[in-house]
């Protein structure tokens, strides 16, 4: 898991090649906001996912993992709570939807887990061993967030 500063993204180009398109990508986007909706940006290997809701409670949400993708996800406008866990102490798996085509397994909430709250203009990149819940209120009272979530085929 790595978190940081949107302006710091040049930073993180040898993370990984996407991470240029990324930066380009949320360049283009604060210049001039795009609508809720997908963006295929290299087809098949990066997309991105624009949305707007409201965060909610923890007990609310569900921690996940993926095989296939590394998230990236960019806080627009609002604040939100990610919580983290090495997904070697997720020992309970809800579903799965890796045997059928997708990319994502859910998981009961692990002992041992860490909480990073994004606020605007931040991001987290979360890897295959980063089970995470996101979308949880960072204060008492749901929030509007937009945030726009980057799947980077690994």
């Amino acid at each position: 898991m790595v978190s940081g500063k949107i302006a710091d993204l040049k930073r993180y180009y040898s993370l990984h090649p996407a991470m240029e398109f990324i930066d380009k990508f949320m360049q283009e986007y604060m210049a001039e906001p795009k609508p809720d909706g997908g963006y295929e940006i290299i087809p098949g290997r990066l997309k991105a996912t624009v949305s707007s809701y409201e965060t909610g409670k923890a007990e609310e949400k569900r921690f996940e993992a993926h095989k296939k993708f590394a998230d990236v996800q960019v806080i627009v406008k609002g604040a939100e709570r990610i919580d983290w866990a090495d997904l070697s102490v997720c020992t309970d798996m809800l579903s799965e939807e890796y045997s059928k085509g997708g990319d994502i397994a859910f998981y009961a909430e692990p002992k041992f887990l860490s909480k990073v709250t994004l606020k605007t203009a931040m991001f987290m990149v979360m890897f295959p061993e980063d089970a995470h819940k996101p979308c949880v209120m960072a204060g008492n009272t749901p929030e509007a967030v937009t945030k726009i979530v980057f799947k980077v085929l690994l």
